[in-house]
């Protein structure tokens, strides 16, 4: 298997800059579902314990997944998100136990496919790529006879 140079593979570095910002992009969305069971409920729960108890069964799976695909995937925009939010839906499988939960965690984890994750995983970010398209400019710009 050749290495390309837009893989993050030539990089370990960034393979773990990576999957830190897919944690914590999880870990704040996960927060937020939470958050939003806890005022869908009527009864009272603690939320701490309870959040921590998803991130366990729910967020590890769901963060291995994303991970494990985004760097398989070569494709980008809705052909990599609409398949990770589907496969989201599968570490979801013990809230068919708990009904009121399903809706809103079932939505938090859709969300964060299609919208709070990044993608796609390899080559630069798209702000890097945004930032040196308007350094370069900017040297064009400036490096341009009067």
């Amino acid at each position: 298997m050749a290495v390309e140079e837009g893989t993050p593979w030539k990089n370990l570095g960034v393979i773990g800059l990576r999957l830190v910002d897919l944690m914590l992009r999880y870990t704040a969305t996960a927060a937020l579902s939470w958050v939003l069971v806890n005022a869908t409920l009527p009864e009272e729960i603690d939320i701490l314990r309870e959040l921590l108890f998803y991130l366990e069964i729910t967020g590890i799976p769901s963060v291995l997944i994303c991970f494990v695909y985004g760097l398989a995937s070569e494709r980008t925009d809705i052909g990599f998100r609409a398949p990770v939010a589907l496969l989201l839906l599968l570490p979801l499988w013990w809230t068919i136990a708990f009904p009121p939960l399903l809706p809103v965690l079932a939505v938090g984890q859709i969300v964060f496919a299609l919208g709070v994750m990044r993608a796609p995983f390899k080559g630069p970010s798209q702000l890097r790529r945004l930032g040196r398209a308007a350094l370069a400019r900017c040297a064009r710009r400036g490096a341009a006879p009067a």
